[in-house]
């Protein structure tokens, strides 16, 4: 019987704490949304065909690694401060890793993967944007190798992501690049992908 009523208040426990999980992650997004400065990132669908549609979309950061600055080395998976550069576009270029906070400048807090060489492979902890997948064409869920960017918003190291956009088009109403776009949009330099602000030159996410 005492074996019974532990694991029933077990399971109430964690259902506790999901439920408060989900009212903190509500409550950041909501003040993010409010008082956060936009930006830019490139990034690439995390998942893949075997996925099954939910009301969110997980990405991956492109640019994920950055030269460390400083005496002390992060240890995979613990926090590290990436300093950013602010292009005119919009864009967010990474500068280097630190394991102190800077004093000046954008940064975003993330946690440490590998390093190898004085360079640390990161990963950023907001990588989940809400989407109508109902509404997504069905190709991009089929291994999309295609450059896409994510409008996100930034305050004090933290942030969301706000919108995935392919060509300027949010994702939703997006139509998928073919084969051969993907292969010429992935052999782009990311350099240049952040230097003209979007996955094709004559084309702008607009901003907020």
């Amino acid at each position: 019987m005492i074996k019974k009523y532990w694991r029933l208040g077990a399971f109430v426990f964690v259902v506790i704490i999901a439920i408060l999980s989900q009212v903190f992650v509500q409550q950041r997004y909501t003040l993010l949304q409010a008082g956060g400065i936009e930006y830019q990132w490139p990034v690439a669908l995390e998942k893949s065909a075997s996925w099954t549609p939910v009301d969110y979309l997980d990405v991956k950061f492109l640019g994920n690694a950055a030269p460390i600055v400083g005496t002390r080395l992060p240890n995979p998976g613990e926090p590290v401060y990436i300093s950013l550069d602010v292009k005119s576009t919009g864009m967010l270029a990474v500068k280097n890793a630190s394991m102190d906070r800077p004093s000046t400048g954008e940064y975003v807090i993330a946690r440490a993967h590998r390093i190898h060489n004085g360079v640390v492979e990161f990963d950023i902890p907001f990588n989940r944007v809400k989407v109508d997948l109902s509404k997504v064409d069905k190709a991009f869920y089929n291994e999309y190798k295609g450059t896409l960017i994510a409008t996100m918003k930034l305050k004090d190291g933290n942030g969301v992501i706000t919108g995935i956009y392919s060509k300027g088009v949010p994702l939703e109403v997006a139509k998928p690049e073919t084969l051969e776009e993907q292969a010429k949009d992935t052999g782009r330099k990311l350099e240049d992908i952040i230097k003209s602000g979007t996955t094709e030159t004559d084309v702008r996410v607009e901003r907020n």
